[in-house]
């Protein structure tokens, strides 16, 4: 993992409807070195898991394919801008 993630201004976020999904992704995506991080979910977006999977915006398909192949149910896929201190949110459509 590069910490840089950390610090993105643009980025992409995975929500899960349970916590188990969200780690069944995670090891999915440890197990093809995948570059992102598991955080917890933004106050901006409404899910009922606590976890969220944030990965670059070139790795957005990739990861997506990635995780349906595995059969990873994700919920959402929100497109995250932060602009200063706020974050702009939109569902991102496959």
């Amino acid at each position: 993992m590069d910490s840089s993630l950390f610090d993105l201004a643009e980025f992409y976020l995975y929500t899960f409807v349970s916590t188990s999904n969200a780690l069944k992704a995670e090891s999915v995506l440890k197990n093809e070195q995948a570059d992102f991080i598991t955080i917890p979910t933004l106050r901006e977006i409404s899910s009922s898991c606590g976890l969220s999977i944030k990965i670059r915006p070139e790795h957005i398909e990739e990861y997506r394919l990635l995780l349906q192949d595995n059969k990873v149910a994700v919920e959402k896929i929100y497109h995250v801008n932060k602009v200063q201190k706020k974050y702009r949110v939109e569902e991102y459509k496959a």
